[in-house]
């Protein structure tokens, strides 16, 4: 089967008036949901991410985290991935055990269904220097997933990011790895295009664009260009902007051309799975 274009996002935003019903319009997330809702062919990862990382440890999350993750976990097309940072300099990678195993734990919740897929390892350090510590995280991870609450679960789907691309020889750790996360306007001169990197398995890349600026053509363009072109495996797209020195971050809104973003994602993917002879992985 060819593989297509799925969507990440990565959802920094307090779940506010997602109680009762994260289904209410009224929910933060609820533009989020009807973009998922609205494409049921594309896939959607959501970095859920309750306090740089799942909160306090071995607990469950609160009611407002519960209601939007339970509702992400009503449909068929969304995998939900727990948010855990890193700091090769500071922190062992076994330090963060506990966060990776309160994520597990979650499914132990009974009233609800809010286990999660795996990890989103952020702020990742990439050298040859922390290619071990990074190699022991994923690991780890993989550790922990195959012991209780749930022996038999899935294997976790880990995506660690660098921000930029790294060692072709550390793709065999995870599922994904985010290799460009940038403004839109240095996306066709990102260094994952060019040499030595263009040998690296694109459909295990992620692309996270921020500060869009452009149309919903441009848009649709975009979404054309990383799924058929480059064959990347997930992207995101978001017209707001980031501005360190501000302290702007750019994902804790909702992109103004979110639905449309979904749906430029489902166009492509319609195309490639009706010419899967045009598109081997790369």
């Amino acid at each position: 089967m060819v593989n297509v274009l799925s969507v990440v996002f990565p959802l920094y935003i307090y779940p506010t008036s997602c109680s009762p019903s994260a289904s209410s319009p009224t929910c933060a997330w609820y533009p989020f949901f009807q973009a998922v809702q609205a494409n049921p062919p594309v896939m959607f990862n959501f970095v859920i991410n309750p306090n740089t990382g799942p909160g306090d440890l071995y607990t469950y999350p609160n009611t407002d985290w519960i209601n939007v993750i339970s509702y992400a976990r009503s449909f068929n097309n969304t995998r939900l991935i727990g948010y855990v940072d890193s700091d090769p300099v500071k922190i062992q990678p076994s330090a963060y055990k506990p966060q990776i195993q309160t994520y597990k734990n979650w499914y132990n919740y009974t009233a609800k269904d809010i286990h999660m897929d795996g990890i989103f390892v952020d702020d990742m350090a990439y050298s040859s220097s922390t290619d071990s510590y990074y190699t022991t995280f994923a690991n780890n991870i993989k550790s922990v997933w195959s012991t209780a609450p749930v022996a038999n679960a899935p294997a976790p789907y880990i995506m660690m990011n660098p921000g930029s691309p790294i060692s072709c020889s550390f793709y065999s750790n995870v599922n994904s790895l985010v290799t460009f996360e940038d403004y839109y306007s240095n996306l066709h001169n990102a260094p994952f295009l060019q040499s030595p990197y263009t040998n690296c398995p694109r459909y295990k890349q992620t692309i996270i664009i921020h500060d869009f600026n452009g149309t919903a053509v441009d848009q649709q363009q975009v979404c054309d260009d990383m799924g058929e072109s480059y064959r990347v495996g997930n992207l995101f797209i978001t017209d707001a902007i980031e501005n360190d020195k501000l302290n702007i971050n750019p994902y804790d809104k909702v992109p103004g051309m979110l639905q449309q973003f979904a749906g430029s994602v489902k166009a492509t993917d319609s195309w490639i799975t009706a010419h899967p002879q045009w598109y081997p992985d790369i």
